[in-house]
């Protein structure tokens, strides 16, 4: 646990931790504003050319299974009753 009582994303499993390093690479799975794990999903055109990410709460771990946040938490941390976080 961080010193805010948060999980510490990572602590699972290696594979999730070097995921998350991004030291040679972009990470996919990344902590987002408010302590929420998220995965991006698939990219969108943006306006300016640039294509944007679409990210998704991360759930379990996608390597050894293990829970790493609840649609609850998610919802308390992202300050409202978001019906996508299932």
């Amino acid at each position: 646990m961080s010193a805010d009582g948060d999980k510490e994303f990572g602590s699972c499993c290696t594979e999730l931790k070097e995921t998350m390093s991004g030291v040679d690479f972009e990470p996919l799975i990344t902590v987002g504003d408010g302590g929420i794990l998220y995965m991006s999903v698939g990219l969108i055109e943006m306006d300016d050319e640039e294509p944007g990410m679409i990210d998704h709460p991360l759930f379990f771990c996608p390597f050894c299974g293990t829970r790493l946040q609840t649609v609850e938490e998610v919802r308390a941390k992202s300050g409202g009753d978001d019906e996508d976080a299932t």
